[in-house]
């Protein structure tokens, strides 16, 4: 689409407004890549224009200006999610926030930091560590996604059980509506204020307004950290020591628990196994100890056989290497591009109570058989009621087919954990993938989502046809 963009090149200059020709292809999608079951197209259209905005002040010109021009927005932080929440539209501008990242302030002794949307979570992290604190988002794609971006998604990191989600530690933000008008959220840690506005865009994925900055909880570095590898017998053999290893009121700052499964055209190294669990504790050395005391009694009694330290350590050293298989090796080519050039690779992340997780693995593996999917992986992240299930199915010349097949055995296996009770997303968010089955998973709850979206953005020119909205 051409459009007239000059009053906002006038404004902000040639070099933060990309149009045509000067537009990178890495701005036609996100890591929503082509090897993912999904029956939605896989070759995009360049966005009408892309702005590098420096200020709130200048986000404020772009809505206006957009609104105007009868055009749309698309919120960009580090282009790493993986549900095409940042897809443009022909007719849309895409705001790269990426030259916002400022570090407002550090408050240490409250332990805030309040920062600007565009910032990397590990630069983040890094300037923290320089004054002994930590954030407590430590999701895999640290090393490339901002904190606005992880504020939409509402993600979970590895920390997810002892820090909760990144939403959970957010104290107040600030944020851009669709009339231009800018909304600062006070950052209280309680408050009995009526509805709680933050909230509103928190998970919300840049569809009820652009979120510019926020204050966060922050956390000492912890005095210790350890983390130990185990397997396990069987699955339903860990599960229920999980179970009682939470029940025993631990907090672990990593639980990774998953078995594996043989399965063809895998572009990496995998086998079939007994379920592995990585598990740590972090804090003060006694908090340290003592948890693993405790953890230790029940892994023994459910006869987990402790693997050699460098197994976790190896676990913990490369968490984050998975988002530079999402790195260019081309314009608008990634590394996972060409490895999975022939293979469709996907996976569902479900929250269930914990009295339905085996019913669902007892239902999941036929329902990937009817499909002739196979299975990679089925385990627990964080706590025992988040399920993650990873699939693969060879091409063999039949692209579409193929796709077609991964894209019907996740929704089955997502409408199956509806109906045993649970929610079909826990750390990635709805982006375009799954907005078909916001319905299903709102009920009636989504003619209020659509009405608030109205409310706050009748143009629709915010984030338009994701969540659904």
């Amino acid at each position: 689409m051409s459009a007239d963009v000059s009053p906002l090149v006038e404004r902000l200059g040639p070099s933060r407004v990309l149009t045509g020709p000067s537009i990178p292809p890495r701005y036609q999608t996100d890591a929503f890549r082509a090897h993912r079951g999904s029956l939605l197209e896989e070759n995009r259209p360049p966005p009408a224009a892309v702005v590098l905005p420096q200020s709130v002040d200048e986000v404020v010109t772009v809505v206006r200006f957009v609104v105007e021009a009868g055009l749309k927005l698309v919120p960009w932080g580090g282009g790493t999610g993986l549900m095409g929440g940042a897809r443009p539209t022909f007719d849309s501008i895409v705001l790269d926030l990426r030259n916002m990242r400022r570090v407002r302030s550090i408050d240490a002794a409250s332990g805030t930091a309040t920062v600007e949307a565009g910032i990397v979570l590990e630069v983040l992290d890094r300037r923290l560590r320089k004054r002994g604190l930590t954030l407590g988002h430590d999701p895999w794609s640290r090393p490339r996604a901002t904190v606005g971006g992880a504020i939409g998604t509402n993600g979970i990191g590895y920390a997810g059980y002892l820090r909760g989600t990144m939403g959970d530690q957010v104290l107040g933000l600030e944020a851009v509506l669709a009339n231009g008008s800018v909304i600062r959220t006070r950052p209280a840690a309680r408050s009995t204020t009526g509805l709680d506005l933050k909230g509103l865009f928190i998970g919300s994925e840049g569809t009820l307004g652009i979120v510019t900055g926020a204050t966060l909880r922050v956390f000492p570095v912890p005095e210790a950290e350890e983390i130990h590898a185990f397997r396990l017998k069987d699955f339903a053999t860990g599960f229920a020591a999980l179970g009682r290893l939470y029940d025993d009121g631990l907090t672990p700052s990593v639980m990774d628990f998953e078995e594996t499964f043989e399965a063809p055209a895998l572009p990496w190294s995998g086998e079939a196994g007994p379920p592995t669990l990585y598990l740590g504790f972090a804090g003060a050395e006694e908090i340290v100890a003592a948890s693993w005391r405790i953890a230790r009694r029940c892994l023994k009694a459910a006869d987990a056989r402790a693997l050699p330290d460098r197994e976790a350590r190896d676990y913990w050293r490369t968490r984050h290497d998975i988002i530079y298989m999402h790195d260019e090796v081309s314009p608008g080519v990634t590394r996972a591009d060409v490895a999975l050039k022939e293979t469709i690779f996907d996976y569902v992340h479900v929250a269930l109570p914990r009295s339905r997780i085996m019913a669902f693995r007892r239902a999941a593996l036929p329902i990937l058989r009817h499909y002739d999917v196979h299975p990679i992986g089925f385990g627990l992240w964080t706590q025992p009621e988040l399920v993650s299930v990873e699939v693969v199915k060879p091409v063999v010349g039949e692209r579409v087919a193929a796709k077609a097949a991964v894209a019907g055995a996740l929704d089955s296996l997502i409408r199956k954990a509806h109906v045993l009770g649970g929610s079909m997303e826990y750390v990635h968010g709805i982006g375009v993938k799954l907005a078909h089955l916001m319905g299903e998973e709102l009920g009636t709850g989504v003619d209020l989502a659509r009405r608030i979206k109205n409310a706050l953005d009748p143009s629709g020119i915010l984030n338009p046809g994701k969540l659904g909205l």
